[in-house]
């Protein structure tokens, strides 16, 4: 069994996040207590690939490690234990319904289940599975059991390890994205939270319900979307729609009304998909989603919230990642306005030096 879960509690720690965009990294530290932040950094892939900042890109190995690398340098990272996201476009979540068995014969049987659910041959992955809190009322057959599986494609493991072995990390961990925001952006609310973690080409959306992960499903829609309008109804090059959209998001320009108006329908097919996904899921569960947490860099943009408010009918949030952590006073500003940003590398991070979930 492939362990996502594994806990190991340490002083100081890097979460790493690789997205089709940009690469994150955040270097947190324990001192007692306290949780402090060492350094964090970002880099964008556009330029390794010959193309724009922004874009989302597929490096090679070799230039994802060289990208890294002068990333690190940057970032000035010492620390060496990692946790690494998962591209959630390489696993699967699924919930699954097995005979009420203790664990030893539900080890047995879950290869057999995984058939019915996992799309590749399970040669081909490595699992783990949970149960989901009993209070949940999916299915009232007493002699059944709700679990939820987890997968992973051995090949985007395997690169990792080789990623991770020529950048001399150590002590390595992999984690799925649903547990690494539940840490970095916990909630008071005991009923399900969905997060959602906008990418440049891909939205992850995580259910949850107190500290467990029920549901996991990718939208192939993202915050370059949003670019790629910008740039066909204004003509102008990706670069500069890019930066327009840095700097007026869904805010928009007084100079140029359109821009707004872009920006606007470009969030329609996300958020309208964001919210079909949160009914299918209370119908599934048979329970309300309490709230959505928004992270990613996607989440950043100027505002987004009121984007979202008019599509999605749910309460939501901006994840505030370094709400937890002793920041410098002089990076306060700056973590407040890039803090959804680095959502999945602090929740990482975090997975070393406070292992409770």
């Amino acid at each position: 069994m492939f362990h996502f879960f594994k806990k190991e509690e340490i002083g100081q720690a890097i979460g790493l996040d690789i997205g089709t965009s940009s690469i994150k990294v955040v270097q947190l530290r324990r001192e007692k207590e306290k949780i402090i932040l060492d350094t964090y950094g970002e880099i964008e892939l556009g330029p390794y690939a010959g193309k724009e900042s922004g874009q989302a890109v597929h490096l090679g190995e070799e230039k994802t490690i060289e990208a890294i690398g002068d990333l690190f340098k940057e970032a000035k990272i010492t620390a060496r234990d990692t946790v690494v996201a998962i591209d959630p476009s390489a696993g699967y979540v699924a919930l699954v319904k097995v005979p009420k068995v203790d664990d030893r014969e539900l080890r047995t049987m879950i290869p057999l289940e995984a058939r019915k659910y996992i799309p590749v041959p399970l040669t081909e992955v490595q699992m783990d599975w949970w149960h989901i809190p009993s209070m949940l009322n999916i299915g009232k057959d007493e002699r059944m059991i709700n679990i939820v599986l987890a997968a992973v494609n051995n090949e985007t493991l395997a690169m990792y390890d080789r990623i991770v072995h020529k950048l001399e990390l150590t002590n390595v961990e992999y984690e799925v994205h649903g547990y690494s925001l539940l840490r970095s952006a916990p909630t008071q609310n005991r009923g399900m939270i969905l997060y959602a973690d906008i990418g440049s080409q891909y939205t992850t959306l995580s259910l949850t319900h107190e500290n467990t992960v029920l549901d996991m499903h990718v939208i192939s829609k993202g915050s370059q979307d949003a670019t790629i309008q910008l740039s066909k109804a204004l003509s102008i090059p990706i670069d500069t729609a890019e930066s327009t959209k840095r700097e007026f998001g869904y805010v928009g320009d007084k100079s140029n009304p359109y821009i707004k108006e872009i920006m606007e329908l470009s969030s329609y097919p996300l958020f309208g998909e964001i919210a079909r996904l949160s009914l299918m899921y209370e119908r599934k569960y048979n329970q309300n989603i309490e709230g959505i947490i928004l992270s990613g860099g996607g989440a950043r943009t100027k505002g987004l919230m009121d984007a979202y408010n008019s599509t999605v009918h749910i309460a939501g949030r901006l994840a505030s990642p370094f709400d937890q952590i002793e920041v410098p006073a002089f990076l306060h500003e700056m973590i407040e306005r890039v803090g959804p940003t680095y959502s999945l590398a602090v929740g990482c991070a975090l997975k070393k030096l406070v292992p409770q979930i």
